[in-house]
């Protein structure tokens, strides 16, 4: 067959198809049997048959059995037609198409333009309920006609195609896309592929959440000075993330096994902490003790009040505040050790979700961490306070003998009034024999330990005699720097 004749076929086929399904809407919403589209048409039965059932397999029309009838209709919902078609009615091409929608991993959904659903797949099915006949607006988000979201856009054909996260009636995050297409009655509908993502935003917000506690947690180790002011800040920084109701961080001294609070939010009154701290503690010491997190739910109190077996906790709050609805205990360690507690107390109707609870156990580790920082570094300035306040003179120098530390005793007995002029500077240029200070370094760098009489040289150029005991002081990666406690030598001592 040449193109032409093949075009010219064509034109004619359609514009046989096109008569057909004029005919059917003619005949209204009662159907056209085949016999009346024979008469309608002068067509012969076998050939109107073929065209029908092309036009079916087309989704162009759909049929109803009435007794052994058929009822043809034009086909408004393609999709809603052929998957509400049983098993046997169906073509082959149909039955995949069928199962592909039955087992695809996302949702289906056909409106019309007044919002009416007209097919919705399995996987909402499973979600919704079956919502056919149903206003989309109103069966997924209880909302008014006034409130339907990008989908407006489409009707108002202000959009052919649009895609948004919306959050449906039951708290669902939703990601929709949807566009406008053409039924074969010449009307149009909306086909939206609806995606539950709710998991996938949450996990994404904990990353977000998360990410923001740790850089919020380092400012705050970089700009606290001590451990209160840190705690202070990091409480701060986790309601401003988690928004709970009150929430405290307790340090734990594993010397003698207690706690001390040195930073609490979101208490209403001084009450509210006095009557709780005892309380608080014993809450606090049964995640110590387990060393893990532990969550407390409070429901409608009891005539009397019960104990935790397992942790030996009154399981109520006091009186004075027993709207407390739930406690979550977070023990601060770091490489083995306990540093303290986080409490975070919620009060009735509000609970932490799983992500927050997630969320307190990621970040514990870091402000266990920013605690021991700060406590290492108060116990190296007490150190260096009581070296400063010494009476001995102190000395410490690197590997290759040069002074890095000296405290005032020592440039009072070498007769200095500044430690620039000294620090930097060769240990042995204050000795008046300076192969002697070669000797001390070489068995310093030996043995690790040196003790003896030497002669030292002031700033005037007077001789005097000390007494030396120096150490080498080791760190990972090998020797570090020496350092020495100087006496006045006494004769025959």
């Amino acid at each position: 067959m040449s193109e032409i004749k093949r075009e010219m076929f064509v034109e004619t086929e359609e514009a046989t198809f096109g008569k057909i399904i004029e005919a059917v809407q003619n005949m209204g919403e009662t159907g056209a049997t085949i016999d009346d589209l024979s008469r309608s048409e002068h067509l012969e039965r076998h050939t109107l048959s073929k065209h029908l059932n092309r036009l079916r397999a087309e989704g162009r029309l759909c049929y109803k059995r009435i007794g052994r009838a058929k009822v043809w209709f034009v086909c408004r919902a393609p999709l809603q037609h052929t998957l509400r078609l049983g098993e046997d009615e169906k073509t082959y091409t149909e039955k995949i198409l069928t199962h592909i929608l039955s087992d695809i991993p996302e949702g289906i959904l056909v409106l019309d333009f007044e919002y009416t659903i007209l097919f919705m797949n399995q996987y909402l099915i499973a979600r919704y309920g079956d919502l056919v006949g149903q206003k989309y607006y109103h069966a997924f988000f209880g909302s008014s006609h006034d409130d339907h979201g990008k989908m407006g856009e489409i009707i108002e054909g202000k959009s052919e195609e649009v895609q948004s996260l919306a959050k449906d009636k039951e708290g669902r995050i939703l990601n929709i896309k949807a566009r406008k297409t053409q039924n074969p009655d010449g009307s149009f509908s909306i086909i939206a592929i609806i995606e539950d993502v709710s998991e996938k935003v949450r996990r994404e917000e904990r990353i977000t959440h998360l990410s923001q506690l740790h850089r919020l947690l380092g400012e705050s180790v970089i700009r606290a000075y001590t451990i209160e002011q840190l705690c202070s800040s990091i409480l701060e920084n986790v309601r401003e993330v988690i928004g709970f109701d009150m929430g405290d961080i307790l340090i734990y001294n594993p010397e003698n096994k207690t706690l001390s609070g040195l930073a609490r939010r979101g208490y209403r009154t001084e009450n509210d902490v006095g009557e709780i701290e005892k309380w608080k503690e014993e809450v606090a010491m049964a995640a110590i003790n387990r060393q893990a997190p532990i969550i407390f739910e409070f429901k409608k109190k009891e005539m009397g009040t019960r104990r935790d077996d397992e942790c030996g906790l009154a399981r109520y709050p006091p009186d004075s505040i027993d709207t407390i609805h739930e406690v979550y205990a977070v023990p601060l360690k770091t490489k083995g050790a306990l540093h303290g507690v986080l409490l975070i107390l919620m009060m009735s109707g509000r609970t932490l979700s799983e992500e927050d609870r997630s969320l307190l156990e990621g970040v514990s580790e870091g402000i266990a961490g920013g605690i021991a920082k700060i406590k290492a570094e108060e116990d190296l300035r007490l150190k260096a306070n009581a070296l400063e306040i010494s009476s001995n003179p102190v000395l410490m120098a690197n590997m290759d003998g040069k002074l890095t530390y000296v405290n005032p005793a020592f440039l009072k007995m070498w007769g200095y009034t500044r430690k620039q002029e000294v620090v930097g500077q060769a240990c042995t240029a204050f000795l008046n024999h300076e192969n002697e200070g070669n000797v001390l370094l070489t068995v310093v760098h030996e043995k690790g330990v040196w003790e003896g009489d030497l002669s030292g040289v002031r700033k005037d150029g007077s001789v005097f005699k000390v007494r030396l005991s120096a150490s080498l002081i080791i760190g990972i990666q090998g020797p570090l720097q020496f350092v020495a406690i100087a006496e006045p030598f006494v004769k025959g001592g």
